[in-house]
């Protein structure tokens, strides 16, 4: 893997549009909360042992994790957003794809990390049950919640040459933003090792995304 560097030039970069229908604004109002900081880091742990969440523990977790907090435009007039998490050239090319916790079968939601807001995936039901039984190979779903990342490589490689390292250093710095505000907010998290490539793939038509991984949460 060789090292990234900036491009002298910007490249054009034209993010793919996922399939969306219906959508839902999350809750912005939370209570306050007391933590110290280093109790809440050095008692972070990964477990399997996890409960049904609800819509509003997600809401609040998705808020402080990946709401973007503030837009700028940089020098080649591409949008720029500062969020908790870090990355590289302030590009943030993971999307979080959220599967909530379902008495039937599941669904994979798009979150806008602008509005705030889940929008469900227009995407045919076998297709995604066919994603979830790969994820499940892995560590049963269960009754939490599914967090998966999709990565938009082209979004860090128009500013970088051999941005691969780049876009995973921002999934694990992502992947550790959101265990360690779910230790906060008293919730349970485990981070997936396996990536569901062969089902991701299909889930859209489409050779710009890939797929990065994915967290469950749950209490």
């Amino acid at each position: 893997m060789k090292s990234p560097k900036p491009k002298n030039i910007n490249d054009e970069f034209h993010p793919f549009k996922y399939p969306f229908s219906t959508k839902t604004k999350l809750n912005r109002d939370f209570k306050a909360r007391e933590g110290d900081f280093l109790d809440i880091l050095l008692t972070r742990r990964s477990s399997q042992n996890l409960g049904h969440i609800s819509l509003e523990d997600i809401s609040e977790l998705l808020y402080y994790s990946n709401k973007v907090q503030t837009i700028n435009i940089d020098n080649s007039g591409f949008l720029i957003s500062k969020r908790t998490v870090p990355s590289a050239g302030g590009r943030h090319p993971i999307d979080l794809l959220v599967s909530l916790p379902s008495e039937s079968k599941r669904f994979l939601h798009y979150y806008n990390p602008i509005d705030h807001s889940l929008s469900e995936l227009s995407i045919p039901r076998e297709i995604q049950q066919s994603f979830f039984a790969e994820v499940n190979e892995n560590i049963p779903v269960g009754d939490c919640c599914l967090i998966w990342f999709s990565i938009q490589t082209k979004k860090t490689q128009s500013k970088y040459e051999y941005a691969e390292s780049l876009y995973w250093r921002d999934a694990g710095s992502l992947l550790y933003c959101i265990q360690i505000i779910s230790n906060y907010l008293g919730f349970k998290s485990c981070p997936l090792g396996g990536l569901a490539v062969k089902s991701f793939d299909n889930l859209f038509p489409t050779n710009d995304l890939i797929s990065g991984g994915g967290i469950l949460v749950g209490r």
